[in-house]
């Protein structure tokens, strides 16, 4: 029997790490051109080079920005309107998580970005290592489908470079910094890859209860053990601990959103009133 087929992506990014500034102009500029990435004057309009504009609209289109329309070109998702209206120049960690959380789960799109948060488990490693377990991961996932070492080889680059900071090599006037190294959630030290626990202030509960109504989907609740665990789950796409989570929950539960129920062995998250994941973004944005 024939294996079926899956969708996965590697090095759509002509090698270039999401930039500062680059969301912020597509945002603009796409309502209104929704044909820009056809165009010849592409470059001008966004101010970088041609390869440079392949790489944003693959960065747009993977943080689940943008939709392909065909001929058309690309149209905003409601949720990148939403940033645009209310963060376009990315200004709010929130904003950034919310596209984190996008392709850190985009299996299709992002493939190596997937399988570094959900296969990826040992906190410290070098490049080499994360690279061993990556091609294990992904050959595993495309079941015989060809796929260049290489790229996955320069995704890994564009992933370790995207989220952290080398303080030897770090400059705070350098454009070319990426703003989810904003989020700390890697740190290299001396060629060592450390995934961190994010910083509480920055991680707002909202992403939290985000994560749980997306975790939920028709049902009226999620277990704590998937909320935590699960593919996807927040220890995984945030680098939370049980403990971590588990504080964040109750005060959700403290403000109203959810009930936490341990009794009997339960461990069962409910929603008070369930909201559509983009309603929580908008909510958050207005309330802010």
């Amino acid at each position: 029997m024939a294996v079926k087929k899956v969708k996965f992506k590697l090095q759509g990014h002509e090698k270039f790490a999401l930039r500062e500034g680059w969301v912020n102009k597509a945002l603009i500029i796409i309502p209104d051109a929704p044909e820009v990435f056809l165009r010849k004057d592409a470059t001008d309009m966004f101010g970088i080079g041609s390869n440079m504009v392949k790489s944003l609209r693959y960065w747009m289109r993977a943080f689940g920005l943008t939709i392909e329309k065909r001929s058309a070109g690309v149209e905003l998702t409601e949720r990148g309107k939403l940033i645009a209206k209310y963060d376009p120049y990315l200004e709010d960690p929130f904003t950034l998580w919310i596209m984190h959380s996008y392709i850190s789960k985009n299996k299709e799109e992002a493939t190596t970005w997937f399988m570094y948060f959900n296969h990826c488990d040992a906190d410290e490693l070098k490049k080499s290592e994360i690279e061993a377990i990556l091609l294990r991961e992904v050959k595993k996932y495309v079941a015989g489908q060809n796929f260049s070492e290489k790229s996955l080889s320069n995704d890994v680059d564009v992933l370790l470079n995207m989220y952290s900071k080398n303080k030897e090599k770090s400059d705070p006037e350098d454009k070319g910094i990426s703003p989810f190294s904003q989020l700390a959630l890697i740190k290299n030290i001396d060629g060592k890859y450390i995934k961190n626990h994010p910083n509480k202030k920055s991680l707002s509960e909202m992403i939290v209860l985000y994560e749980l109504i997306l975790m939920s989907k028709d049902s009226e609740g999620v277990s704590i053990e998937k909320a935590v665990y699960g593919e996807n789950g927040l220890a995984n796409i945030y680098n939370l601990t049980s403990v971590m989570a588990n504080d964040y929950f109750d005060r959700l539960d403290a403000a109203g959103y959810i009930h936490v129920n341990r009794t009997a062995g339960l461990d069962m998250i409910y929603f008070m009133q369930k909201k559509q994941e983009l309603n929580i973004l908008e909510d958050y944005y207005k309330n802010r």
